[in-house]
């Protein structure tokens, strides 16, 4: 067989003028993505990037851009070639199997030929893996195999001989000099190989920035890489994916970023990033209020000047703590003075409802002479691709997808890989969330990231673990709370006492109060005749069932949405809750800040009603507050919402925390009415109650480590009565917690340290690309019942079943969306199914219409309906 490479097609244009563009052309045009992009990295990453191959950058640059070139080797076979109208004599008869993976194809042809260079057996088995599963997934042995032995669909009569010229042109290209002495790749070495084939093949691949080539351009490959390698600097620019440089070039005083003096939290950090040689976990314990994310801001920018890092990454608990924290992290960049234009991302669900970042969406060419300024590129809004941003801000769930194998993983895996990665409240998850966190912390060190934690009530167990992520093991004697460790692995950790904020100390008297909601607001009216305060509930249910125990009103009202009421003595009523739709719950969630924020209008008597949406990371502050019973890392939590800032005067005498449950001789059950035990472990229900039962008075910050030290580690004195309760509720959730542990372990990619990354037949799980799977093939990052995203549908929003929603009703429809985990409802709603017009929308197509009758209940299931006061209510017949 005597068949040209240049009449061989990588993509065509079978919509327009038949256009083809010849496969030499685009293999190289990727391989010039892959340089400029890493051209663009700190030299940081340049050196990580030439470990993997054991080399020098300058030298493993040659090679590395040979392979990512070779990613499409594999479209050199007749199965694929033959896909379309071709220019090398073959039909579609010669070849049975057009339905070929070319990508594995590229795998097989790829090691082979590198191996026959010289490469070690294990090292061009794994570097053609990694660039061969740029499409998302990797091949299993058993379709390795298929296809090894389908002569008809690799090739016969000279396709192997074609295959080894190809490479051969790259190779005089390229000009990589002595083979790569390394046996194999590390987990985190295949990572950032085909993170970076991948990002590079999607640049590569757009036809805007690379229009299609014609066969006489082969001739000259040394003049097609340059002219496109300009190109590739023209694509960069237009996406926004600048040059990774550091905001502060010189090390910068903590007064010099903030413009304000530094609290001894802030002192402590200064002092403590010095220890720091190379990059390593810092974990800040500190009391709520105390500047932990100036603090983090300033080590972002000490750690990137220091080790090179490439970007930021913040991770909330929640939507709304994420929504905060955009705020301030643009606010942070903006003041740094940088002349460049940074991209930042906010990644949750409810990007589209964020005002701050819908401002910064942009799309167009990149202009050089803009100088400074943020953004938020379009190109980066899809899911797969928002990690690839220079900086961002969202959930942890967003953080964690990258080990979890869902399709392109690597490719957020890399996007992570050499940064500050910050987690805040990192207390906040159950053992599933909170083993997943540990294992993503364990990549993070090896792809040379450094990781910054923030806690006021962490637990003694998970800080032994952070400790062991970190090469160290938790002291015999640590230092006392607050308190900063530095990990740094292969050195001896750093842990110290500093002194926090005397002006912040805090007596809060602490009070029982039953759990019933009539007495509960009996107590609350009692106890707070003016000022601001919240009232606190574990389930949505009590939460709406609380409101209305307050009378009609007033209707009070943001931006034409109802946000509360406003009673006949002058009390505004406000209610925050995850199951408004969301275009209502951000102006909630808007109207919650601006009240009972800094700047807030603290005249008269304003109580908040919510769930653990106001628990953490939202800056309010409260005279009083009365909350259900909790974890006590949570209750303590709760409690820094009172008296958070500095007010000339207070309209009650003293801070006052009242507990639901607490004013019983014995600890309510937690199930039904409450629900509580559903929410949180029952035995550390107990033994908070056991702590705070007797309590009188609570001293933040000096109780919060003894009490969660108590709570978690050491209880002791439980009642006689109590006991049996205690250890069947203990050998219970120990081994549900046990079994969530185990299973967090087995659902990601495997570990960066072990062999156990390295299965390729490992099943690839749903990421939210269809909604209807089972939840056991979802990529899951919680525990919990299953849920959907439903829209709410009036008779006024009839659904088309022929023509597909217009761009705008798309959005309308979507910003309304809200999660339901109700199980019944789930099921019904999947049942029912997405509409075939919405699957092929990126906004609608993983959602499920509510239909709601003009009364607002839904047309299904009377007994679910939208309420403009309390959001989604589900009817009830059990008691309050």
């Amino acid at each position: 067989m005597s068949i040209s490479y240049v009449n061989l097609w990588a993509k065509t244009d079978r919509n327009e003028d038949m256009s083809w563009h010849p496969l030499l052309l685009h293999m190289l045009d990727v391989a010039v993505c892959a340089d400029a992009i890493m051209d663009r990295e700190p030299e940081s990453t340049r050196k990580r990037m030439g470990e993997i191959l054991g080399m020098e950058w300058d030298k493993a640059r040659l090679w590395i851009l040979l392979a990512v070139a070779c990613h499409d080797l594999g479209k050199a076979c007749p199965g694929f070639q033959c896909k379309w109208k071709n220019m090398t004599g073959l039909d579609a008869g010669q070849s049975p199997n057009t339905d070929i993976n070319h990508a594995f194809v590229s795998q097989i042809a790829l090691a082979a030929i590198l191996q026959e260079k010289g490469w070690k057996y294990k090292l061009a088995e794994l570097v053609a893996d990694a660039v061969g599963c740029h499409h998302g997934t990797r091949s299993s042995p058993n379709s390795l195999d298929h296809l090894t032995g389908d002569s008809d669909a690799l090739g016969k009569e000279g396709w192997t001989e074609l295959r080894q010229n190809i490479v051969d042109a790259l190779s005089g290209v390229f000009l990589p000099g002595m083979v790569p002495s390394k046996d194999s790749l590390s987990g985190p070495d295949f990572m950032l190989l085909a993170g970076l084939t991948s990002f590079s093949d999607w640049i590569g691949s757009d036809r805007d920035f690379f229009p299609f080539g014609r066969p006489e351009d082969c001739e000259d490959l040394q003049t097609w890489f340059q002219q496109r390698r300009t190109r590739a600097d023209q694509a960069l620019n237009a996406i926004g994916w600048g040059f990774r440089r550091p905001l502060a070039t010189e090390q910068k005083t903590f007064y010099q970023v903030f413009n304000l003096p530094p609290r001894p939290l802030q002192e402590s950090v200064m002092d403590a990033l010095s220890y720091m040689t190379e990059p390593g976990i810092l974990l800040v314990e500190a009391p709520m209020g105390e500047g932990k994310t100036e603090a983090a801001f300033f080590a972002y920018l000490e750690l990137q000047r220091r080790f090179g890092h490439r970007g930021l990454y913040v991770a909330l608990p929640t939507k709304a703590t994420g929504n905060a924290m955009f705020k301030r992290t643009l606010d942070f960049l903006r003041k740094s003075g940088t002349d460049r234009t940074l991209d930042i991302q906010l990644l949750h669900g409810g990007g589209l409802l964020n005002e701050a970042y819908q401002e910064l969406k942009v799309s167009g060419v990149y202009d050089q002479e803009a100088g400074g300024g943020v953004r938020a590129g379009e190109w980066f809004t899809k899911k797969k691709r928002a990690l690839l941003s220079e900086y961002g801000v969202g959930t942890v769930d967003q953080a964690l997808l990258p080990i979890l194998p869902v399709r392109h993983h690597f490719v957020r895996l890399w996007g992570l890989a050499n940064r500050v990665v910050v987690f805040d409240e990192i207390h906040a998850y159950d053992a599933y969330t909170g083993t997943l966190l540990l294992n993503l912390m364990r990549w993070l060190m090896a792809l040379g990231s450094s990781v910054v934690l923030l806690s006021a009530t962490l637990p003694p167990s998970i800080r032994k673990k952070i400790f062991e992520i970190g090469g160290s093991r938790l002291p015999e004697q640590e230092a006392s709370y607050p308190r900063i460790s530095i990990l740094c692995p292969g050195k001896s950790f750093r842990q110290e006492h500093f002194g926090s904020d005397p002006n912040r100390r805090l007596a809060i008297r602490v009070k029982g109060i039953p759990t019933s909601l009539a007495d509960f607001a009996t107590a609350f009216n009692e106890n707070l005749c003016q000022g601001m305060g919240l009232a606190l509930f574990n389930t949505v249910q009590r939460a709406q069932d609380f409101y209305r125990f307050f009378p009609d009103g007033e209707i009070l009202e943001r931006n034409g949405q109802r946000v509360g009421k406003r009673l006949p003595d002058g009390t505004e009523v406000l209610l925050f809750h995850a199951r408004f739709p969301g275009d209502r719950r951000q102006i909630r969630e808007e109207h919650v800040l601006n009240t009972f924020g800094i700047g807030g209008n603290r005249q008269g008597r304003k109580i908040l009603i919510a769930t653990q949406v106001a628990e953490q990371s939202l800056d309010l502050d409260f005279d009083l507050i009365a909350t259900d019973l909790a974890p006590i890392d949570l209750v303590l939590q709760r409690a820094g919402r009172l008296w958070r800032h500095f007010q000339k005067s207070r309209p009650v005498s003293e801070p006052t925390l009242m507990v639901a449950g607490l004013d019983e001789e014995t600890p309510p059950l937690f199930g039904k009415p409450l629900w509580w035990g559903k929410v949180y472990r029952e035995d550390v229900l107990l033994r908070t109650w056991i702590c705070l039962k007797h309590r009188g008075i609570l001293i933040l910050p000096d109780d919060i480590d003894d009490l969660v030290k108590t709570v978690y580690e050491e209880i002791e004195n439980v009642p006689e009565s109590l006991l049996n309760r205690m250890e069947n509720s203990l050998n219970s959730e120990e081994g549900k917690t046990m079994a969530h542990m185990g299973q967090a372990n087995q659902s990601i990619i495997g570990f960066p340290d072990d062999a156990s990354w390295n299965d390729p037949a490992r099943f690839v799980l749903y990421d939210e690309d269809s909604p209807e799977v089972h939840r056991s093939l979802m990529a899951q990052t919680r525990l919990g019942e299953d849920s959907v995203m439903a829209i709410p549908m009036g008779p006024e929003d009839a659904i088309d079943p022929v023509r597909t929603p217009d761009m705008l009703r798309e959005k309308q429809w979507f910003l309304r969306s809200v999660s339901l985990s109700r199980k019944n409802v789930v099921l019904k709603l999947k049942e029912i199914g997405v509409p075939d017009r919405w699957r092929g929308s990126s906004l609608l197509r993983n959602c499920f219409p509510l239909i709601l009758d003009n009364s607002g209940r839904w047309t299904e299931e009377p007994t679910v309906r939208l309420d403009d006061d309390l959001g989604i209510v589900y009817e009830m017949k059990e008691t309050i």
